[in-house]
Protein backbone atom coordinates (compact mmCIF):
# COMPACT_ATOMS: atom_id res chain seq x y z
CA UNK A 1 0.00 0.00 0.00
CA UNK A 2 2.92 1.94 0.88
CA UNK A 3 4.88 2.07 -2.22
CA UNK A 4 1.23 2.55 -3.86
CA UNK A 5 0.91 5.53 -2.45
CA UNK A 6 4.89 6.59 -3.13
CA UNK A 7 4.40 5.63 -7.03
CA UNK A 8 1.43 8.08 -7.35
CA UNK A 9 2.96 10.78 -5.22
CA UNK A 10 6.02 10.44 -7.70
CA UNK A 11 3.46 10.24 -10.88
CA UNK A 12 1.77 13.37 -9.65
CA UNK A 13 5.27 15.29 -9.32
CA UNK A 14 6.36 14.13 -13.21
CA UNK A 15 3.10 15.43 -14.66
CA UNK A 16 3.08 18.77 -12.99
CA UNK A 17 6.86 19.15 -13.71
CA UNK A 18 6.20 18.34 -17.37
CA UNK A 19 2.94 20.58 -17.30
CA UNK A 20 4.98 22.94 -15.86
CA UNK A 21 7.64 23.48 -18.22
CA UNK A 22 5.19 23.26 -20.88
CA UNK A 23 3.15 25.93 -19.70
CA UNK A 24 6.44 28.03 -19.51
CA UNK A 25 7.44 27.19 -22.99
CA UNK A 26 4.11 28.14 -24.21
CA UNK A 27 4.21 31.53 -21.88
CA UNK A 28 7.56 32.66 -23.36
CA UNK A 29 6.39 32.14 -27.05
CA UNK A 30 3.35 33.97 -26.24
CA UNK A 31 5.79 36.76 -24.92
CA UNK A 32 7.50 36.92 -27.73
CA UNK A 33 4.74 37.01 -30.11
CA UNK A 34 3.67 40.29 -28.33
CA UNK A 35 7.30 41.59 -28.66
CA UNK A 36 7.28 41.18 -31.82
CA UNK A 37 4.39 42.35 -32.49
CA UNK A 38 4.92 45.55 -30.73
CA UNK A 39 7.62 45.87 -32.82
CA UNK A 40 6.08 46.14 -35.84
CA UNK A 41 3.77 48.23 -34.75
CA UNK A 42 6.28 50.49 -33.18
CA UNK A 43 7.98 50.56 -37.34
CA UNK A 44 4.25 50.97 -38.98
CA UNK A 45 3.57 54.00 -36.64
CA UNK A 46 7.02 55.39 -36.90
CA UNK A 47 7.01 55.05 -40.54
CA UNK A 48 3.48 56.36 -40.98
CA UNK A 49 4.31 59.50 -38.94
CA UNK A 50 7.31 60.10 -40.94
CA UNK A 51 5.24 60.28 -44.20
CA UNK A 52 2.77 62.66 -42.39
CA UNK A 53 5.54 64.71 -40.96
CA UNK A 54 6.59 65.42 -44.45
CA UNK A 55 4.10 66.37 -45.57
CA UNK A 56 3.09 69.02 -42.81
CA UNK A 57 5.96 69.81 -43.31
CA UNK A 58 5.62 70.97 -46.79
CA UNK A 59 2.01 72.48 -46.14
CA UNK A 60 3.12 74.44 -43.14
CA UNK A 61 6.51 76.11 -45.27
CA UNK A 62 3.98 76.91 -48.32
CA UNK A 63 0.88 78.64 -45.66
CA UNK A 64 3.79 80.60 -43.37
CA UNK A 65 5.06 81.84 -46.85
CA UNK A 66 1.55 82.72 -48.35
CA UNK A 67 1.18 83.91 -44.69
CA UNK A 68 3.75 86.47 -44.34
CA UNK A 69 3.19 87.56 -48.40
CA UNK A 70 -0.52 88.63 -46.86
CA UNK A 71 1.14 89.92 -43.78
CA UNK A 72 3.31 92.91 -45.72
CA UNK A 73 0.31 93.27 -47.79
CA UNK A 74 -1.95 94.33 -45.04
CA UNK A 75 0.69 96.16 -43.57
CA UNK A 76 1.67 98.64 -46.09
CA UNK A 77 -2.16 99.14 -46.53
CA UNK A 78 -2.79 99.25 -42.68
CA UNK A 79 -4.19 103.19 -42.66
CA UNK A 80 -6.35 101.60 -45.30
CA UNK A 81 -7.71 98.04 -44.11
CA UNK A 82 -10.30 97.93 -41.12
CA UNK A 83 -10.63 94.68 -39.09
CA UNK A 84 -13.35 92.88 -41.50
CA UNK A 85 -11.87 93.49 -44.79
CA UNK A 86 -11.27 90.84 -47.03
CA UNK A 87 -7.61 90.96 -46.81
CA UNK A 88 -7.30 90.98 -42.73
CA UNK A 89 -9.57 87.99 -42.80
CA UNK A 90 -7.64 86.54 -45.21
CA UNK A 91 -4.43 87.28 -42.91
CA UNK A 92 -6.15 85.71 -39.82
CA UNK A 93 -7.28 82.82 -41.28
CA UNK A 94 -3.84 82.06 -42.85
CA UNK A 95 -2.59 82.95 -39.27
CA UNK A 96 -4.84 80.12 -37.52
CA UNK A 97 -3.87 77.29 -40.08
CA UNK A 98 -0.41 78.05 -39.74
CA UNK A 99 -0.79 77.77 -36.25
CA UNK A 100 -2.75 74.26 -36.54
CA UNK A 101 0.27 73.14 -38.69
CA UNK A 102 2.35 74.33 -36.18
CA UNK A 103 0.91 72.50 -33.67
CA UNK A 104 0.81 69.18 -35.39
CA UNK A 105 4.30 69.60 -36.63
CA UNK A 106 5.33 69.70 -33.12
CA UNK A 107 3.01 66.83 -32.06
CA UNK A 108 4.33 64.30 -35.00
CA UNK A 109 7.67 65.53 -34.00
CA UNK A 110 7.06 64.53 -30.35
CA UNK A 111 5.65 61.09 -31.32
CA UNK A 112 8.80 60.18 -33.51
CA UNK A 113 11.14 61.13 -31.08
CA UNK A 114 8.63 58.83 -28.60
CA UNK A 115 8.65 56.11 -30.75
CA UNK A 116 12.73 56.14 -31.09
CA UNK A 117 12.90 56.53 -27.28
CA UNK A 118 10.71 53.42 -26.60
CA UNK A 119 12.15 51.39 -29.10
CA UNK A 120 15.59 52.06 -27.72
CA UNK A 121 14.74 50.66 -24.45
CA UNK A 122 12.94 47.54 -25.78
CA UNK A 123 16.37 46.67 -27.64
CA UNK A 124 18.36 47.46 -24.72
CA UNK A 125 16.54 45.25 -22.14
Amino acid sequence: MKRLDYLLIAFLLIAVSVLTSCADRSRRSEIDARKAALEHKQDSTLAATQERLAVVDSLLEAVKKEHDQQHELVMANSTKLKDDSPEVIKLNQLRAHRDSLQAEWQTLGATIRYIKKKKEETASK
